[in-house]
């Protein structure tokens, strides 16, 4: 969703709702601000270590907007301290934003406080978000179903940056469509969470940010109970989170926090699941020990991040990555070298590529490897190909017992303004996190000889256009001769999977200075790296 029709859609949700709204400073808030149950005077302390995130001490800064608004009385979570250490401040050109974790028994979090401060440091406004309240929203139809997902997204990576929380549940039925492991009880796992640029909105009062992390799913039939799930199921895939600051209760679609799940009276919202192994008290996302433990799948996430980790430090592999690098910088010298490529075999050994010619490498047998490397020409593109694609990575997953195991690097040599060798290599990793039913004969991606040209026609003329400034400007272009840069690559890399009918089934990872980063685009298109933990 872009940004625009998110503000449509924030701006329609306030024009209906805004008459229903104003009661719900209700008897639970009124109560709140009564009978505190914490010690409000300890409420800023704080370790030495967090006084100054980004080099300002944002904890002052809001002891001293609460001396002049008291915003701690009016709060509907009157018993979780912050845990100063694990808040997330969130950069963008006009402001900053603030998500500041709560906990009553420093296990769980028992609200999420938000701040926004504007370019000098001054507070736009704070917004506190207990369990209930976000338990009333998520099960509320009244509310955009964009905004729910987003709020329980962010519920989440709080939870998981705070308490390392993973595991989460009783998802209503329509958020996170076709991500829950088990969508009876509205379960989903979660790690390795990230986040990318920032977006404020309306004046800094609401500030959305990308985040992506690696959710396990049963990919082979789809949302459902992971009976016997083929492969170690898991895919990379991306959601905002939201920081939300408006004025005051009656501008915010707020549901009765006194009537339960039914969206505060009126039509019924999505009802709760109710796991019978939510965790006791008020964090009814969280899933108990006991059930994480014994799980009924039994299988653990398959890490892409681990996977290519541990390809990278098997010795075998090093020496055929050795090789091909040393292939790709001869192509910078002399413009006859071509390309060869290795196969890594299901017995830890490597063999060459059966041919290897000016810019093709062909695996005759792939039945006994589970992946390989090859390199691409200085005068050829430096990204995959269809042909690597469709029919030596997918080639390679056809062949594994867990198709995600299967992988296929490339590596390019390109001249650079990067002393003292003035040369660096472009170095990518693919996986295929589709079905296992769509490879092989029969399969959706059994591509035909004919579909393979279609396909490389494509790939020249997005080539073509990528490197248009007409088009572009200089987006996606490293120089004046037109050359695609790391952007233009990437772009052309995911343009590819889509006439592919692949968007979302190939995972695309980029290797720098030993680090890999898990490539995805942004809310705007734009290829972002985020590097594995």
């Amino acid at each position: 969703m872009t940004m625009t029709k998110k503000m449509i859609s924030w701006l329609s949700i306030l024009t209906v709702l805004l008459t229903l709204l104003w009661s719900c400073h209700n008897e639970d808030f009124a109560k709140g601000e009564a009978e505190p149950q914490r010690n409000n005077t300890n409420f800023f302390k704080y370790a030495t270590s967090v006084t100054a995130k980004s080099g300002v001490d944002y904890v002052s800064i809001l002891e001293a907007y609460n001396r002049e608004k008291d915003f701690l009385s009016t709060m509907p979570d009157q018993k979780g301290m912050p845990v100063w250490d694990k808040m997330q401040v969130v950069d963008t050109e006009t402001s900053t934003g603030l998500m500041i974790p709560l906990s009553d028994d420093n296990e769980t979090m028992s609200s999420v406080l938000f701040a926004t401060l504007d370019d000098e440091n001054s507070i736009i406004g704070v917004k506190d978000y207990d369990n209930k309240l976000l338990e009333n929203i998520v099960y509320s139809e009244k509310i955009d179903k964009d905004f729910r997902e987003q709020m329980f997204y962010t519920f989440m990576y709080m939870d998981n940056k705070t308490f390392g929380n993973e595991d989460f549940t009783n998802i209503p039925k329509d958020l996170f469509v076709g991500k829950k492991y088990n969508n009876e009880y509205g379960r989903i796992r979660i790690k390795n969470l990230t986040t990318s640029t920032a977006t404020a909105q309306q004046n800094g009062k609401m500030i959305w940010l990308q985040s992506c992390g690696v959710y396990w799913q049963c990919s082979h039939h789809g949302e459902g109970k992971c009976d016997n799930c083929m492969a170690k199921c898991h895919v990379n895939i991306c959601y905002d989170l939201v920081i939300s600051v408006p004025d005051g209760d009656a501008s915010f679609p707020i549901p009765n926090t006194s009537g339960g799940g039914d969206g505060g009276g009126g039509a019924p919202g999505p009802q709760p699941p109710k796991d019978p192994c939510t965790l006791s008290g008020s964090t009814f996302y969280r899933i108990s020990q006991q059930c994480i433990e014994h799980d009924d799948t039994g299988i653990d996430i398959d890490d892409p991040c681990e996977k290519t980790k541990n390809m990278l430090t098997r010795p075998n592999v090093q020496q055929g990555i050795t090789d091909v690098k040393a292939q790709a910088l001869q192509t910078l010298s002399n413009i006859n070298t071509g390309e060869i490529g290795f196969k890594e075999k299901k017995d830890g050994t490597i063999a060459p590529a059966d041919i290897n010619s000016a810019h093709k490498v062909i695996y005759n047998d792939v039945t006994d490897a589970i992946g390989g490397y090859h390199n691409h020409t200085a005068q050829g593109t430096h990204m995959f190909s269809p042909q690597d694609i469709g029919d030596t990575l997918l080639g390679f997953a056809a062949a594994q017992n867990n198709v995600s195991d299967a992988y296929f690097g490339m590596i390019a040599a390109e001249w650079c303004n990067c002393p003292p060798s003035n040369k660096q290599f472009l170095h990518y990793v693919i996986q295929y996190t589709g079905a296992a039913s769509d490879l092989g004969i029969g399969g959706n991606y059994n591509f035909t000889a004919a579909q393979m040209k279609q396909f490389e026609n494509k790939y020249l003329i997005k080539v073509r256009e990528l490197t248009n400034t007409s088009l572009n400007g200089n987006t996606y272009i490293k120089n004046n001769a037109g050359d695609l840069n790391e952007k233009g690559l990437e772009k052309l890399f995911f343009e590819t999977l889509k006439n592919m009918n692949l968007n979302g089934k190939v995972n695309l990872q980029r290797i720098e200075n030993g680090i890999v980063n898990n490539v995805t685009l942004d809310s705007n298109g734009i290829p972002i790296g985020t590097p594995c933990p």
